[in-house]
């Protein structure tokens, strides 16, 4: 295969798609993720902004990645500077981690190790999910690593297996579960290689895997504090299908490639069919068991929301690693050409949607000294005058004045048992409690909601309950507008500032505010 000074084009290849993919979030002061404003305020008071509404109280909580390294790494340069950072090098671990697999696998890189890299811009990136799609790309390395020594593994291996488990749990749970499954898989697949099956070896291979756990799992099982993430699970397969197969690539938030994924669940089927692709005997199990996962994991889990998307970009990054392509020298080198000018072209595209949003997030930042220092603020969404563009980019701008003016908002990221973020009393009750009630309410509902009307909708009373007589609570209102007709807003609402997508609103208490 050609290399370039020892090294093979297929890895020149995914270093340079790495920094192409990487190029939209260096054109942006703020990337449009739902959860990257709230993350960032969060990010702020652990380094030590001071507030009357949040404290830090640190806990052995799985889903401390970014919490520990942004903080740390704001010692250095700007925390929104740490974590472009971080996010680079979850794209590079996403587009490297796979490569190193497949090495792991067949002992070189061959051209199909650029396609994995479709999968590192997901439902899950484009949501702002830092941990989780950081660790799972950790994940990725790991597993690599785990291949590499199969057979050969010493008690340092051991060793350092164990910390690397321990750290991927600490950065995210379900990353750590990520990466059981894979290395399950791939354990299950040599075992059914062997003939006969002793079972000596394979518990001698079980209990090396359950020692390696061990100290995650103590750390799960005594560590974790109570109250983090409940124990249900909600299913909704039929209604999250779609979903599921849209969250495997996206181009900007709630733009599935859907044209990309067809194409690529197609090549690797004809591929298959054709026996131009062979599939690495020790990864069969695995690819199965991801996409049952892919398939079935439930909508809810934990106090979760999303567990549904989090399997589809994982099992086609896996899937690609695991295959070898038997197709002519050129054949190769021109379907590289094409996969680097895809993903050109990707990344222009969502910098140009990024664009959009950064040039709304930066006037609503620059016109922060209208926003009440130290004040309570909430924001609405105007769903009429928005249409059908997502909404969901909006739900945390809020977020930004706890940076710029130290402010309280109910959406911030403090739930009990998953945040190191608390919230000091007693302001509790006017802060969302749970996922389920992590969106922001229509302008519509506003009267309902000041009124306490709880039986004209179920939400008031699940989603909404903290903001029953909001204007009693709250001391402005940000809401955020589209290119559509205006919907009326109550009386209580006083305008303060009207920008070019939203407008900000001093809240004016009324007679139900009086004490009894």
């Amino acid at each position: 295969m050609p290399s370039f000074r020892g090294l093979e084009w297929p890895l020149i290849g995914s270093a340079f798609a790495a920094l192409v993919l990487a190029i939209p979030l260096w054109c942006v002061a703020a990337p449009a993720m739902p959860d990257y404003p709230a993350h960032l305020a969060s990010f702020a008071l652990i380094a030590g902004q001071t507030s009357r509404y949040y404290t830090v109280a640190w806990a052995a909580l799985p889903n401390l990645a970014f919490e520990f390294l942004v903080p740390l790494l704001g010692h250095l340069m700007p925390l929104a500077l740490a974590t472009r950072l971080l996010l680079t090098t979850t794209i590079a671990l996403w587009v490297l981690g796979p490569v190193a697999i497949q090495r792991a696998l067949f002992g070189r890189v061959g051209a199909g190790a650029l396609l994995p890299a479709f999968f590192a811009y997901n439902a899950n990136f484009m949501w702002g999910f830092f941990n989780y799609t950081f660790a799972v790309g950790l994940a990725f390395l790991v597993f690599a690593a785990w291949i590499a020594s199969d057979g050969r593994r010493t008690i340092l291996h051991q060793i350092g297996f164990a910390i690397a488990f321990t750290l991927i749990y600490f950065s995210h749970l379900f990353a750590l579960a990520v990466l059981l499954l894979a290395i399950g898989g791939f354990e299950i697949s040599n075992l059914l290689a062997q003939r006969p099956i002793r079972p000596r070896q394979i518990a001698g291979r079980l209990l090396s895997l359950v020692a390696i756990c061990l100290p995650a799992a103590i750390a799960f099982l005594v560590l974790k504090p109570s109250g983090a993430g409940s124990t249900s699970l909600e299913f909704d397969l039929a209604g999250t299908m779609q979903d599921r197969f849209a969250a495997a690539i996206q181009i900007g938030f709630d733009k599935p490639a859907l044209l990309v994924t067809a194409a690529l669940i197609v090549l690797f089927v004809a591929g298959r069919l054709t026996r131009r692709m062979t599939i690495h005997p020790r990864m069969r199990v695995t690819l199965v068991l991801f996409t049952l996962g892919a398939l079935l994991m439930p909508e809810w889990a934990l106090g979760g929301w999303g567990v549904h998307m989090r399997l589809p970009a994982v099992l086609g990054a896996l899937a690609f690693s695991s295959v070898e392509w038997q197709l002519p020298p050129r054949a190769l080198v021109v379907g590289a050409a094409v996969v680097l000018l895809l993903f050109g072209a990707g990344a222009a595209l969502l910098t140009q949607t990024w664009r959009t949003y950064d040039a709304q997030f930066v006037e609503f930042r620059a016109h922060a000294s209208d926003v009440m220092p130290g004040g309570r603020l909430l924001t609405v969404l105007d769903g009429d005058s928005l249409g059908l563009a997502p909404d969901q980019p909006y739900w945390h701008i809020a977020e930004y004045a706890i940076i710029d003016r130290n402010v309280f908002t109910p959406l911030m990221f403090t739930t009990a048992g998953q945040h190191v973020v608390h919230l000091r009393p007693p302001f509790e009750h006017i802060a969302a409690t749970n996922a389920r009630q992590g969106s922001p309410p229509d302008v519509d509902e506003l009267d309902d909601l000041a009124a306490s009307r709880v039986n004209v909708d179920q939400d008031y009373r699940d989603i909404y309950p903290y903001l029953l007589r909001f204007q009693c609570h709250f001391d402005q209102a940000v809401v955020i507008r589209g290119a559509g007709p205006h919907t009326p807003v109550p009386a209580m609402l006083r305008l303060r500032h009207e920008g070019g997508f939203y407008a900000l609103y001093d809240i004016v208490p009324d007679s139900r505010c009086a004490k009894p």
